[in-house]
Formats: structure tokens, sequence, C-alpha cells
């Protein structure tokens, strides 16, 4: 009898065991498709981006200036901001006698076979150029899954002759510069040394490297734009010294300016 018992104990409790085992077993089931597909995302997903960022070497791109007769393209610089950005740098200078009007810089980015990722077209907000006068411009490249792919970049410059001469003159001197706290200021003053009234004052200043490439470039603020023959006006001009500036060893001012058209009575 007792050995009938125990028998019977035993397929009855199998029989209630059996849907455990089975539910057991359709959770070690899943859990093994899951880990095999997160073993498969995974990869792939770190491939993408170690690729893009890690195997990517900014200080490699080289920067080459197209010829043109009466301007040049130089002092250019390439990095990677803190935000990930891609950023080009550069200055274009008249070289020429006369004036440049209606100017555009042109960036080509080439890949390694030779093929152009990318062209696009900086207008320059200044309408004049004169003879010896440099202008600094910055691009910004944010399309980061291209990165890896090029190889150099192309810049060029077109430009329109102007033939009158300008009867404004206005120059910048540098009275001081000194720091406070966290911050570089440079003070100074614009005069107008023409014998016309000038508008449209635009006053930069372009910070270098010991190499002398173009670091950032920084507008400064005139509280006139306008200003008649022999006046003068002061400005500040104020750099925080945090860890988003690049480091500089020395700056430069350039002024731009139009005469004031005169409308005949």
């Amino acid at each position: 009898m007792t050995s009938v018992n125990i028998k019977k104990h035993f397929k009855h409790l199998l029989f209630h065991m059996i849907p455990l085992f089975i539910i057991i077993s359709i959770m070690l089931l899943t859990s093994c498709m899951q880990d095999m597909e997160i073993s498969d995302i995974q990869p792939a997903g770190q491939n993408v981006d170690s690729s893009d960022i890690y195997l990517f070497d900014y200080k490699k791109i080289k920067v080459e200036s197209t010829s043109s007769i009466g301007a040049e393209i130089n002092n250019c610089n390439v990095y990677i901001d803190l935000y990930g950005d891609l950023i080009v740098l550069g200055e274009l200078k008249n070289t020429s006698r006369t004036t440049k009007t209606d100017i555009e810089i042109t960036l080509s980015f080439v890949n390694r076979g030779g093929d152009s990722i990318l062209e696009n077209t900086i207008p320059v907000p200044v309408n004049y150029l004169k003879s010896g006068a440099k202008y600094p411009f910055r691009y910004y490249y944010g399309d980061c899954k291209k990165y890896i792919e090029i190889l150099k970049i192309k810049a060029g410059v077109n430009y329109k002759e102007y033939n009158k001469n300008f009867k404004g003159n206005p120059i910048v001197e540098i009275e001081d510069y000194f720091y406070r706290d966290q911050y570089l200021i440079v003070q100074g003053r614009v005069i107008n040394l023409g014998k016309e009234k000038i508008k449209n004052l635009k006053l930069l200043c372009t910070f270098y490297s010991e190499r002398d490439k173009v670091v950032f470039i920084k507008e400064c603020y005139l509280s006139r734009v306008m200003m008649m023959p022999s006046e003068e006006q002061v400005f500040t001009l104020e750099i925080l010294l945090d860890e988003y500036l690049k480091e500089f060893t020395h700056y430069e001012f350039e002024i731009f300016f139009e005469d004031e058209i005169r409308v005949s009575a």
C-alpha cells in the first residue's frame, strides 16, 4: 500500500510541476533571445560611433587655397570645438592695389577619392575690401557623420573690382589692454582721418596662434556706425578667458566701412 501511494503522489506532483517547467523554459528561452539581440545590436552601434568620432583626426585635414589674382586665403585653421562641430577659420587678404567688392569665399570638402562631399559659399558681409585689408572668416560644418571622409578642404574666392577711390579713412588705435578677473580687456579708439562722412562701420578682431593660424574672431561693438571727418569714438573689447576659448598669442583689428552717398539737390 505504501508503495502504491508513493507512486500516486509522485504522479500527482509531476502533473502539477510540468506547467512550471514549461513556464521556466519559456522565460529562459526569451532571455537568451534578448541577449542574442543585444549582442548583435551593440557592436554595430559602437562601430558607427567610434569610427566617426574616435578614428577621426582633424589635424590631418589639409586646407588648400586656390590661386586668385589679387586675393589670397591664408592662416587657415581646422579644429573640433567642445560641441563636436568642425570649425574652419582663415582670412582673406586683398593683395592687389584695387578695392574688391561682391566677395564670396568658397569651400569644398574633398574625400580620399577626390570627390566633393560638400560645396558651400560663405558670403562676406562687408561691401568692400580695400587694398592690403584682411577679412577673417569662420565656417561651421555640423554633419559629423561625414567628418571621417574628409581628406582636404579647398578654399577659393570670387569678387568684382571696385574702381572708385574712398574719401573716408578710418583707422584703429589701441590704447591699452589688461586682465580683469577672467576677462581680457582691450581699449582703443576709431578715428576718421578722411574728408568725407563714413557709414556702416564694422570692427573685427582676429586672434592668432603662435603659428599665425586664426583661432577665433570677435566683432567689437561700436556705439556709432557713422562718423564725420576728424571724428573719433572709443571702444572696449571684452574676451572671456574660459575653457571654450582657443589659445592665442596675438590679435589684430580690421575696420570696414562705406563712404556716405551724397544726393545732389
